[in-house]
């Protein structure tokens, strides 16, 4: 089955297991515009697929929009991450920033594609639900507003500023 991004409005429903998978397929049909939106950076967004996915998109275009915005990185500093390294190579297309601590929200889990397409796993890592939707009307449009907001508040993480000697 195909998903092209602001054609299908058929909400599809995910398992735990299928998170990574779903997240990925966005990205792929993203044109131009991923916005991330996580309680932390983890295995969700370092996984292969998903990563490979955002550098698909960050690197077809000089004018993608790829932002990741997340509470905590905590975990990701301390083990490593793949998204961290592939923004330090690619920092003119994918930009992450942390919310500031009165914006956290540990059930905030969604990925906007083109401003309309939408992944939502609410309360990752424990998801109530996991959705995923090629045109989400009205909801992604609101939460890319949201995002707009929380992304002008947000600040970049001196923990994840890379070191050269």
């Amino acid at each position: 089955m195909s998903f092209v991004i602001g054609d299908d409005d058929t909400l599809i429903t995910l398992t735990r297991s299928q998170a990574s998978e779903g997240l990925a397929r966005l990205a792929h049909a993203c044109k131009r515009r991923l916005w991330l939106r996580v309680p932390t950076l983890d295995a969700l967004t370092a996984d292969d697929q998903v990563v490979d996915a955002i550098k698909a998109l960050a690197i077809a275009s000089e004018r993608s929009d790829v932002r990741v915005l997340f509470d905590d990185q905590q975990e990701a500093v301390r083990n490593g991450h793949r998204l961290i390294h592939l923004a330090r190579r690619l920092p003119s297309r994918i930009q992450l920033r942390q919310t500031q601590q009165d914006d956290c929200d540990p059930q905030a889990c969604h990925a906007l594609g083109d401003n309309t397409g939408l992944f939502e796993a609410i309360g990752w890592p424990r998801p109530s639900r996991i959705h995923l939707c090629a045109h989400r009307l009205p909801r992604a449009p609101r939460l890319a507003r949201d995002f707009q907001t929380l992304w002008e508040r947000a600040g970049t993480s001196p923990e994840l500023r890379e070191l050269r000697l």
